[in-house]
């Protein structure tokens, strides 16, 4: 079942980019209205993390719905 806004903010965020499927992490930051290191602290949260893909020890993925998922 989806949360209540999933398919409002999927579509903000669809339009700020159109066919992506992932952000950076500084992309996601732009759209919570937040820094960069706040984005890292919700990754690194041992409740509610931040879904990403690590793709090096240094550079991490957001897929768009799941911080759509998250954010609702």
């Amino acid at each position: 079942m989806e949360k209540a806004g999933y398919r409002e903010i999927l579509e903000t965020i669809n339009e700020q980019f159109p066919g992506r499927v992932t952000i950076s992490v500084r992309e996601a930051a732009a759209i919570m209205g937040a820094d960069k290191d706040t984005v890292y602290e919700a990754i690194n949260r041992v409740k509610n993390p931040l879904p990403c893909k690590k793709l090096s020890p240094r550079k991490y993925v957001i897929l768009i719905a799941a911080l759509a998922r998250w954010m609702a």
